[in-house]
């Protein structure tokens, strides 16, 4: 696509041409990246890797990841993956390196935009396609998923829900390479499992019944074949037996995989190194691990929620 096409739907156009995405809301380690890939395979929804749209007031602070990370470069990196190889894939239809260096430059250009404007400009690229998008980092903070209700309030929403046990035994093994603090891990994560959900039961009560529906992870990926067709028949999309085969060769994603040059990312890394859907291994126990040193105070929250959300203790 030359330049002078991928600007004809530039940040500027009327809000009557913006086509409403799908948002799924999750916390971290809530299994939402295998989830993303497998309703991707519709051939009707267009699955964009983490974007991290919300977290920034432009494209130049978007690309501007260092802050927190720039002490770590290469996960900093990472975050910047979503992004990149969005506008690589849309621009080129390529995510080989010279179109990421395409849509770096192009990005760039363009850092005065806003996050949204970027959003909206990738989603008439995507149509007739509805756009599908999942951060962590869009319910991590009150502003950031203040300002996804905020700009798309006519989207629809999917509530992921993962127990608060294996979420938590989740993340702490998932960021042992970040510190070695395990108290202060199992700290972060719970707090980050709780808030997050807060948060999306917050914005939730606010819209139509019909506008979100809640699905647990274990369920959509343990059993995709009774669950798919469920939120299919949710979204208004058409399915049968061979689409929903499809859906769940989860490695056929166009982001699944670290691209061509096999440093891409835009989701959970261990799913993209290996993207193929398998079983979710049964908990060997849901009850909170007495060596992450969590208050009691904060286990009965953490518990209470869960009932909520629909875990037995």
């Amino acid at each position: 696509m030359t330049a002078t096409a991928k600007d004809s739907v530039s940040a500027s156009a009327s809000g009557s041409m913006r086509h409403e995405p799908i948002f799924l809301l999750a916390p971290a380690r809530s299994y939402s990246t295998v989830s993303l890939a497998l309703l991707a395979g519709h051939p009707d929804l267009y699955g964009f890797p983490e974007m991290l749209i919300f977290t920034a007031n432009t494209v130049g602070e978007l690309l501007d990841q260092c802050g927190p990370w720039r002490h770590r470069p290469i996960l900093a990196e990472n975050r910047l993956s979503g992004i990149i190889r969005a506008t690589a894939e849309l621009h080129d239809e390529s995510q080989e390196s010279w179109a990421t260096r395409n849509a770096r430059q192009w990005l760039a250009e363009r850092s005065s935009w806003s996050p949204v404007d970027l959003m909206d400009h990738l989603l008439r690229l995507a149509y007739p396609k509805i756009g599908l998008e999942k951060s962590p980092d869009t319910v991590a903070t009150d502003e950031a998923l203040d300002a996804c209700f905020d700009h798309y309030p006519n989207s629809r929403y999917i509530h992921l829900t993962r127990h608060p046990v294996t979420t938590m035994r989740s993340a702490i093994t998932y960021w042992r390479s970040v510190s070695d603090d395990r108290t202060g891990l199992a700290a972060f994560a719970a707090s980050s499992w709780y808030s997050g959900h807060r948060r999306i039961l917050r914005k939730l009560d606010q819209l139509p019944a019909g506008n979100w529906l809640r699905i647990k992870a274990e369920d959509l990926v343990t059993d995709p074949a009774t669950w798919l067709p469920r939120l299919l028949d949710w979204l208004g999309l058409p399915h049968d037996d061979a689409i929903v085969a499809r859906m769940t060769r989860t490695e056929r994603w166009r982001f699944a995989g670290t691209g061509p040059s096999g440093d891409l990312l835009g989701g959970d890394g261990k799913f993209m190194r290996s993207p193929a859907l398998r079983p979710i291994p049964e908990p060997t126990t849901t009850a909170f691990d007495p060596a992450w040193g969590l208050l009691d105070e904060m286990c009965h929250r953490m518990m209470a929620l869960a009932s909520h959300l629909g875990y037995r203790s």
